[in-house]
């Protein structure tokens, strides 16, 4: 996991952060805690904004068979793209 993979999408946007924009970044450590894997990290710098602009989340088995659902609940509250 690189810096750039617990960037907000604001962020990338160039919008006014806030406190979503820091709970967002709490939800990302919180995924890769939990797994040791990033949700929306890429190859590239590229690839990572891309992934996070698109913030499409999955929570395959192979990674949260262990999890509890509340863990879960919690990621995807938050990871909300447009929190306004």
């Amino acid at each position: 996991m690189n810096i750039f993979s617990i960037t907000a999408p604001e962020v990338l946007n160039y919008e006014p952060i806030s406190l979503a924009t820091d709970m967002w970044s709490v939800g990302v450590l919180l995924y890769v805690l939990l797994t040791g894997c990033s949700p929306f990290g890429g190859d590239t710098k590229q690839e990572t904004f891309c992934n996070i602009s698109q913030s499409k989340l999955d929570f395959p088995a192979d990674l949260f068979g262990d999890i509890s659902e509340e863990a879960i609940d919690l990621i995807q509250k938050l990871l909300v793209k447009e929190p306004r």
